[in-house]
């Protein structure tokens, strides 16, 4: 074998190896969903499977379907309900608005999401959460009180029959009392838990923290650490009172002793401080963006070789950028997000009807030096084309006091004498 042919079997080997330990993971992220969905349909497949191959070894210990007739006093099955199944079609659209984000004709991203996605989604996951918990309660209410009433007043009568000694008066004297039903002796039906409805809260603020800060996670993770250490006491109560008494203590079986009234407070608290934290640089940079830069002179030196920098996802680490104009320069962008693709773009305007300058994408921890063409003189705009909510004001200014560049207003520098304008 010719040797150049060995060395490019070689290099084939390592590019292959490089691709294989270095992926480019903003691709692999915008395929997580479909990834999600086919494991989701390979375990229903592999259930289903299963459930065929055990069902003849089953079939003889299933119990025999009841002909008719209610379950036996005090136990009662909640009655089926379609909102299980449509909130995670709202989560479902809420995954795909962020996946399927809007792109140009260069394949560019334009919005952080998908806004119609993203209403729908959330209008979904709204009407299906709203209408869960107004089916709770209203079989809570009309199953758990009016049955309470009327087993109470028939343990009231019959006590009243077989111990009042014959006389007819007691049955009127008699209050009739609050009796709590117990189920059969060796049924024991678990009492209402609102954990269930906590633990999802905590994993949905961590995978919005997976998109849009690492703030997020945290908060999810302090709310997913209570809602288990929650459901962990309330099964350990149960299950010990259960082993002692037989059924579990009536405190378990109410709903309104077993709502974490203390709990509900913090729960809100870690939500509204994680969001703050995250959506804090956001909107002071969206009101930064409203303040008009100064028309007066300023003192401050436009630097011969500009740098810029990015820790986040949210913001570059300054807003306004000053850049020397009418020539080429040298842009250094340091990426300071670790494992996180990042660039610096130039355009004329938000709108980016004209790209002027395209930088190399690279990932953290790394840094780069962009060779910028020359701009004219005046307000321009950059942001990351990865992630375009990272953006800021371009100012393109002369080095010195003297006359204008070509296309905009007169310099901002602070006067001096002029040299020779470069080309």
């Amino acid at each position: 074998m010719p040797e150049t042919e060995s060395e490019n079997i070689v290099d084939q080997f390592f590019h292959l190896l490089q691709q294989l330990l270095l992926p480019n993971w903003s691709d692999l992220i915008r395929l997580l969903p479909w990834v999600l969905f086919v494991l989701v349909l390979l375990y229903v497949a592999h259930t289903w499977w299963q459930w065929r191959r055990a069902s003849a070894i089953n079939r003889p210990r299933v119990p025999p379907r009841l002909r008719a007739g209610a379950p036996p006093p005090g136990v009662h099955l909640p009655g089926p309900s379609r909102w299980p199944f449509v909130v995670p079609v709202g989560a479902a659209l809420l995954l795909f608005a962020f996946a399927l984000s809007p792109r140009d004709a260069d394949n560019n991203p334009t919005a952080p999401f998908n806004l119609p996605l993203l209403m729908v989604g959330l209008l979904v996951t709204t009407v299906a959460v709203v209408g869960w918990l107004i089916d709770a309660m209203r079989e809570w209410r009309a199953t758990a009180h009016p049955q309470h009433a009327e087993l109470a007043v028939a343990t009231a009568g019959a006590s009243a029959l077989h111990g009042g000694g014959g006389s007819g008066s007691a049955l009127v004297a008699k209050e009739p009392e609050f009796v709590t039903p117990e189920p059969p002796p060796g049924v024991h039906m678990p009492g209402p838990s609102p954990w269930p409805f906590f633990a999802p809260i905590a994993v949905t603020l961590m995978l919005f923290g997976v998109i849009f800060s690492p703030v997020l996670i945290i908060g999810g993770l302090i709310l997913g650490a209570i809602a288990a250490a929650g459901w962990l006491k309330d099964a350990g109560w149960e299950y010990r009172t259960t082993e002692e008494v037989g059924h579990s203590v009536p405190k378990t079986r109410d709903p309104a002793k077993v709502w974490p009234k203390r709990l509900v407070p913090i729960f809100a608290g870690v939500i509204a401080i994680s969001l703050l934290i995250t959506l804090a640089p956001i909107g002071l940079g969206y009101l930064n963006s409203l303040t008009p830069p100064s028309a007066g002179p300023t003192t401050v030196a436009v630097p011969a070789v500009p740098e810029i920098s990015a820790s986040s996802i949210t913001s570059f680490d300054t807003g306004t950028l000053l850049v020397p104009c009418c020539r080429g320069f040298e842009l250094v962008f340091s990426n300071n997000h670790a494992g996180v693709p990042h660039n610096v773009e130039i355009g004329d305007s938000a709108a980016l009807s004209n790209v002027i300058f395209d930088g190399e994408v690279i990932t953290g921890l790394a840094s780069v030096t962009y060779n910028v063409p020359a701009i004219p003189e005046g307000d321009y705009y950059f942001l990351c084309r990865i992630h375009p909510n990272m953006n800021g004001a371009l100012l393109s200014r002369p080095e010195t006091g003297g006359p204008p560049g070509p296309g905009g207003p007169p310099g901002l520098g602070a006067p001096q004498a002029s040299g020779p304008a470069e080309p």
